[in-house]
């Protein structure tokens, strides 16, 4: 189901002004009490100076639409005036509409206000709020349970920040056990909390069966804000059938057409096209309170995007193990297309998740929410696969989705959407497709170019004549020719990559100093200063460039403001999400701009830290020798001295039997998680390769089971369907094999070189299909092992290969290859974390250009060892 547009690309400050003065003006009514009353983050907080401070409890969610969030205030302020509680609201309007959109996840929909009561006070609270709000609408809590049918108010026990602060991600109960406390899709209650409305709440109890039993549902296909999709069966008839589910009021579009809406309209389409091959035949419409309900014929067991992402791309020459031919793909999308065209229906949504396959190759078109009907259509599409600036409705845009969807199937990569001319995200989309098929080509790749370039055309007639080619089985003729050749991206080197380094430092200047402005609404501590996604790790590549004035002026910004931030006292010990790694810049900074400062970390190491890089005593242990040598060069022997005495500690904990494997439970995504640098053994490696007093036969031991596994993980990674996380820095390769590096000159032997370059070769095949391009799961991160190998060795196949990878990086981008605009975070959306975006990227480059240099957060040899070849 597509999502509407959201209502308002965030508060406006006159909006949040107007919200807030009404607010004042209850406050300002003679009620007995006094109230604080602050703004921040897009929300407005009210502070009552007689709620004791609580970590946890229950606490109320009221929902409202966002053109009723004022009347809304109005209601219920008198009661929260009445009772002791803190209560946060959305600031505006275009704030609940980013909320109720569900594009910040399903568990914010329809909190307009939060409410922290008192101890024992929730119940009458509650029972207040539900008289003056009964019979007003506003979209479901899915995190919640709701108090009364007839009101929405509903509650849940979670983490109290009322006065702005972020949520715990896990709470701790009376007798020291521990419950996740972050919303999510459906309710959950921690083991030690009795619920306070047990006795007359209502509750959705699990059922298998919908529309009066009607459909016994046997698997869910796609969660959603707007609302889940399932697999089910008719029960009269035993057939397979679809049921899809639509929120009231979630992702209202400007006219007010909500999903509920959107599924309506679906219906109509549905209607318009039954008979039509390759189209579900609708089966029934039902409500169920104010849900609403599709169903439809099954079409087949898998979609476009999971069959490419678990059994790869399509080969260009449809010889494929899996027996999967492109050409007959987009010959039979098209033949779809036209029998809906001949209905008079466009589809505007037509997209990977959208193309369903059946088990003999056959496609067809589902999800016809937003599809254009004799003129009339909701608003939505889904970014890279609508046509860029489309008013009108015509078959010629649906030609343009298909390209993308072609692009997709031949690479399992979205196409390129940041740049604001759309002439260079083609261009871009074209270079990714180049760059991951076979190089050297005539025949099928060119022709795969050719026909994805002619369909992504901007020009409607353009569109259309392929399109006709393509029907007709006629060999695609260009007006100019679209060999994949031509679009291949460019190795990077000597003039671009400097030129790209120094645009790339320009973007991250600039960000430093919109951080330090404006803090980025909603963002929690972590991402505001951590070295993974936050100050942290861009301010540490900000100190690599300090011979630029104008570099230097805005670390130097960027660390007193750090330095005084709020949330430095929240944050966990972690070197990558916490403070060590803040605390790794801020001395840095001090040493090199003269910065204040801070206060060298103390106290003990908490007794259930756990044992990885990113949060635990592995990445600890590397801050505190990175700080050590700091110390030392500014002269400080003593503080280096505890700094030292602290990474001991933690080599003597991930060396004495306790466990170090990762806590997460394996996904589909996990890839090598356990063997890592993020989360697993190469971390643990990293760290203790560094500090080889501390037990050296563990460092040892690990170093020589990472390279044990290298053949193995190749060998997973070159897999049809395997998960482009096996290239990763996090769970991949490329964060083993550059701890291999590490290895191999620490101990003089050039085969753990060898594992490393195996390690090496298994990223760089992934790596025209990977879409990120940051350190932590993108091509940074196999970009970073490249330059470690061209430097341990001297080899210049490494360094060329780094330049390849540099040059897939800016096909993901946009604006021109020496000033690139880069994706991160998202697809459209510059970042300035360090792990998934520019910071990230700029830390790559610059040690490609510079060939070596310091990674920030990362142990090294000072200097290359002499290997004798």
């Amino acid at each position: 189901m597509a999502a509407a547009a959201p209502t308002g690309p965030g508060p406006g400050h006159g909006a949040v002004e107007e919200l807030r003065a009404r607010i004042a003006a209850h406050l300002a009514a003679p009620t007995g009490t006094r109230r604080g009353l602050h703004a921040g983050d897009g929300w407005l907080y009210l502070h009552d100076p007689e709620m004791p401070a609580l970590a946890h409890g229950w606490k109320l969610h009221l929902s409202a639409r966002p053109e009723h969030l004022a009347d809304l205030v109005d209601l219920v302020l008198p009661v929260l005036l009445r009772h002791r509680c803190d209560a946060k609201f959305a600031a505006d309007a275009a704030v609940l509409g980013q909320l109720n959109s569900g594009l910040r996840g399903a568990a914010a929909v329809g909190k307009a206000v939060t409410v922290y009561p008192a101890p024992g006070g929730i119940a009458a609270l509650a029972a207040e709020l539900a008289e003056v709000l009964a019979g007003r609408p506003g979209p479901r809590v899915v995190s919640d349970r709701r108090l009364r049918a007839d009101a929405p108010v509903y509650y849940r026990y979670g983490p109290f920040r009322a006065a702005g602060d972020d949520p715990d991600l896990v709470m701790t109960g009376p007798a020291g056990e521990t419950f996740r406390g972050l919303a999510d899709g459906a309710y959950r209650q921690p083991p030690w909390a009795a619920d306070p409305f047990a006795a007359g709440a209502p509750r959705r109890e699990a059922t298998t069966r919908v529309g009066d039993g009607r459909y016994r549902i046997t698997a869910g296909i796609t969660r959603s804000p707007n609302g889940h999709v399932y697999r089910a069966v008719e029960l009269a008839t035993g057939r397979a059938v679809v049921v899809k589910q639509a929120r009231a009021f979630v992702a209202e579009d400007p006219s007010g057409t909500d999903a509920c809406g959107r599924l309506r309209h679906e219906r109509r389409v549905l209607a318009a096209l039954d008979g039509v091959p390759g189209v579900p035949q609708l089966v029934d419409y039902f409500r169920h309170g104010e849900e609403e309900y599709l169903v439809s014929t099954a079409r087949g067991p898998r979609d476009l995007r999971r069959d490419v992402l678990g059994s790869g791309p399509y080969p260009p020459d449809g010889k494929g193990a899996t027996g999967r031919d492109w050409w007959a793909l987009a010959r039979g999308l098209l033949a779809v297309l036209d029998a809906v065209h001949a209905r008079g229906v466009v589809v505007r949504d037509l997209k990977p998740a959208n193309v369903v396959l059946d088990g003999a190759g056959g496609c067809s078109l589902v999800d016809f929410g937003v599809s254009s009907l004799a003129g009339e259509r909701p608003e939505g599409a889904t970014l890279g696969y609508g046509l860029p600036g489309a008013g009108e409705a015509r078959p010629a845009g649906d030609y343009y989705a298909l390209g993308a969807t072609l692009h997709w199937a031949a690479t399992g990569l979205d196409p390129v959407v940041i740049d604001p001319d759309p002439a260079v995200n083609r261009e871009r989309t074209l270079a990714c497709l180049a760059g991951a098929l076979p190089a050297g080509g005539q025949g099928a790749p060119d022709a795969m170019v050719t026909v994805v370039a002619g369909l992504l055309g901007l020009d409607a007639g353009a569109r259309a004549a392929a399109a006709a080619e393509l029907r007709h089985g006629a060999p695609v003729r260009p007006v100019r020719p679209y060999a994949a050749a031509a679009h291949r991206p460019p190795a990077v080197a000597g003039d671009l990559l400097g030129e790209a380094v120094r645009h790339t430092l320009d973007r991250c200047v600039r960000m430093a100093h919109e951080l330090v402005d404006t803090a980025p609404e909603g963002r929690q501590p972590r991402s505001l200063l951590s070295l993974y996604d936050g100050a942290a790790g861009l301010g540490l590549e900000l100190l690599q460039h300090p011979d630029r004035p104008e570099v230097r002026t805005a670390a130097a910004a960027l660390a007193r403001w750090t330095a005084t931030h709020r949330a430095l006292g929240r944050l966990g010990p972690g070197l990558y999400d916490g403070r060590a790694g803040v605390d790794l810049f801020l001395a840095h900074a001090a040493r090199l701009l003269g910065t204040e400062r801070p206060a060298p970390p103390d106290g003990p190491l908490a007794d259930d830290l756990p044992a990885d890089q990113v949060s635990g005593a592995a990445g600890v242990g590397t801050a505190r020798l990175l700080l050590a040598r700091s110390a030392r060069a500014d002269g400080r022997p003593e503080e280096a001295e505890r700094y030292l005495a602290v990474a001991a500690e933690c080599a003597r904990r991930l060396t004495d039997g306790r466990p170090t494997d990762p806590r997460e439970t394996p996904n589909p995504g996990t890839a090598a998680l356990v063997e890592g640098f993020a989360h697993g053994r190469a971390g643990l490696a990293h760290f203790l390769l560094a500090l080889p007093a501390a037990r050296p036969e563990a460092a040892r031991r690990l170093v020589d089971g990472l390279a044990a596994d290298v053949p193995r993980l190749a060998a997973a990674a070159g897999a049809p369907g395997a998960t482009r996380r096996y290239g990763s820095w996090c769970r991949g390769l490329a964060g083993i094999g550059t701890v291999l590096v590490q290895a191999a000159r620490h101990y003089r032997e050039p085969a753990l070189l060898a594992r490393a370059a195996e390690a090496a070769a298994a990223c760089r095949a992934l790596a025209p299909r990977m879409g990120m391009i940051g350190q932590c799961c993108g091509l940074a991160g196999v970009g970073e092992l490249l330059v470690e190998l061209a430097a341990a060795t001297g080899d210049d196949r490494h360094w060329h290969a780094a330049e390849e990878v540099a040059g897939l990086i800016l096909a993901r981008g946009g604006g021109p290859w020496g000033r690139p605009l880069l994706p991160g975070g998202g697809p459209a959306a510059e970042s300035p974390a360090w792990a998934v975006g520019t910071p990230g990227v700029l830390a790559f480059l610059r040690r490609l250009d510079r060939r070596g240099g310091p990674r920030p957060g990362h142990l090294f040899p000072a200097r290359p060892v002499d290997f004798g070849f």
